[in-house]
């Protein structure tokens, strides 16, 4: 839930604070949590976007409305929406001037890349009506997938907001996502996979909003990026069982209180990655070369690490394919 939060919001250029996001959802989930500090400020400012989220998929048995959306606009935007030098409300529909997504000319005299003009202010509420209708009533029949992935498009074009339109698509196609699996927490993130293939995301879109409106196009790339995010899901849920039964081999070793600060930090959600150079070692222990050496030698002896790369390049990564889960290890890639 936290990397969707930030990657819905990296999306479009908006960058939080991945500890803090954490922080605030763990708060919330009522979980308590051993993450480093985090300051009063980011926590407050990432508070209001994890609301959104969390809103949308815990209260996926209720109606979505025009008032629920307002809301989490005004959470994207608590202070105004900034438009050129001025800022206005957030929660409102847009103003009347036309809604024009294109990028911008990179040569003077040119015009812009235009590529697609939202419904004009004098039929958006009956677009805005008619969506909701729909998404409130969806046909019997129609896949819960599909629907998500026509939910996306359809807000997303009908581009109701002044901004924050992509965010406000993707956190209702969290709550459709929810609504077909009837349950608040799913284990893969949409917009981790949207993210990875942004160029993709918004080249679909664009098929879709012109020409002859054919989405056959943009749901086969919709399904393709669900498929992808429950396998990353599944990988995931491999790694997390896995950790659990290396800290159980870990205390059985028992590791010297500082090789054990060095595997948490490595195995820390918050880690890229679980390589281990001696640079690195040393950087979190603050030890000698020699010492931050023999360290990972008995770490390695042990099984917890294996070494690879050879002389200045030589390092180590955390053995975690041991412990990972059979039904799994096809699936690890």
């Amino acid at each position: 839930m936290a990397r969707e939060v930030v990657n819905n919001s990296a999306i479009e250029g908006v960058n939080l604070d991945m500890e803090a996001v954490r922080a605030s959802m763990m708060l919330r989930l009522g979980v308590s949590s051993n993450l480093a500090k985090v300051t009063t400020g980011n926590l407050q400012r990432v508070d209001p976007m994890v609301g959104v989220l969390a809103e949308a998929v815990e209260g996926w048995e209720s109606p979505l409305t025009l008032e629920r959306v307002f809301g989490w606009h005004r959470a994207l935007f608590p202070h105004g929406v900034p438009d050129g030098g001025a800022t206005f409300p957030a929660g409102e529909l847009r103003g009347d001037q036309p809604m024009v997504v294109a990028t911008p000319s990179c040569r003077p005299g040119e015009p812009d890349q235009i590529h697609f003009e939202a419904p004009g202010r004098d039929v958006l509420g009956k677009e805005l009506e008619a969506f909701l209708d729909w998404f409130n009533n969806p046909p019997q029949a129609l896949n819960g997938l599909l629907r998500a992935g026509l939910a996306h498009l359809w807000f997303i074009t009908i581009h109701p907001m002044l901004d924050g339109n992509g965010r406000l698509a993707r956190t209702i196609t969290d709550m459709a996502l929810s609504q077909d699996e009837r349950t608040p927490r799913r284990y893969y993130s949409l917009s981790v996979q949207i993210m990875k293939n942004k160029s993709a995301y918004y080249g679909a879109l664009e098929v879709a909003q012109r020409g002859a409106m054919d989405l056959t196009a943009w749901l086969e790339w919709f399904l393709s990026q669900v498929e992808e995010g429950a396998k990353e899901g599944i990988r995931e849920i491999g790694r997390v069982i896995a950790r659990g039964y290396f800290w159980a081999e870990m205390k059985k070793l028992r590791v010297t209180d500082r090789q054990e600060k060095v595997l948490y930090n490595v195995l820390s959600p918050m880690s890229m990655d679980i390589d281990i150079s001696n640079r690195r070692y040393r950087a979190i222990t603050g030890i000698s070369r020699a010492t931050s050496k023999r360290d990972l030698a008995e770490l390695a002896e042990k099984g917890l690490v294996v070494p690879f790369g050879a002389a200045r390049s030589a390092s180590y990564k955390v053995n975690l394919d041991k412990y990972l889960p059979d039904m799994l290890r096809d699936r690890k890639g």
